[in-house]
């Protein structure tokens, strides 16, 4: 009696598996699929643009490299000429910053407008060294100056001079701060 009990138990618990199985939709994904955590933080799969580019991790399209990349690690950082009455040019917002890439031939240009998921390139002139495309246009002449229309939208970001001090240099007016 026990040993049909035990056949019998093993023959339930594999039908229902097989029809759990069976029934289950095989494209469906579980939350936890949807999900990829890496060193950069939580990205939502499914959130991608048109070239399977994490958009959401900071990844963009790059026609010129042909490559999903982060532009605020290979591009030069642009930041707005006046953004909600900043007027300096210091910010360090991925979100208000222009990107810009050069080809490695400097013929081209490639701009990353923020809060735009499709980047443009710009055609250079003979002199590499103003590139322009449907209004815009890039001078990287005497730093990068990026216009629309004639009108400067984007400038180099800053650079903050830091001096290295001795340790025994004495700074003016530092015992105050002690």
């Amino acid at each position: 009696m026990r040993q049909i009990g035990l056949v019998l138990s093993v023959f339930l618990s594999i039908s229902l598996v097989s029809c759990d199985f069976i029934l289950k939709d095989k494209n469906a994904t579980s939350e936890q699929d949807k999900v990829v955590t890496t060193d950069g933080g939580t990205t939502v799969v499914g959130e991608e643009d048109g070239f399977g580019c994490a958009y959401t991790a900071g990844y963009r399209y790059s026609y010129l490299l042909a490559d999903c990349i982060r532009v605020f690690e290979q591009g030069f950082r642009l930041n707005p000429i006046e953004e909600e009455g900043v007027l300096e040019n210091n910010l360090e917002n991925n979100e208000v910053s222009c990107f810009v890439l050069l080809a490695k031939s400097g013929e081209e240009a490639e701009i990353f407008l923020p809060q735009q998921e499709k980047s443009i390139v710009l055609a250079g002139d003979k002199t590499k060294s103003i590139y322009s495309k449907e209004g815009w246009q890039l001078s990287i002449e005497k730093g990068m100056v990026l216009k629309y229309k004639d009108e400067i939208k984007f400038t180099a970001a800053k650079t903050i001079d830091l001096q290295l001090i001795h340790p025994d240099q004495v700074i003016e007016g530092a015992e105050e701060l002690f």
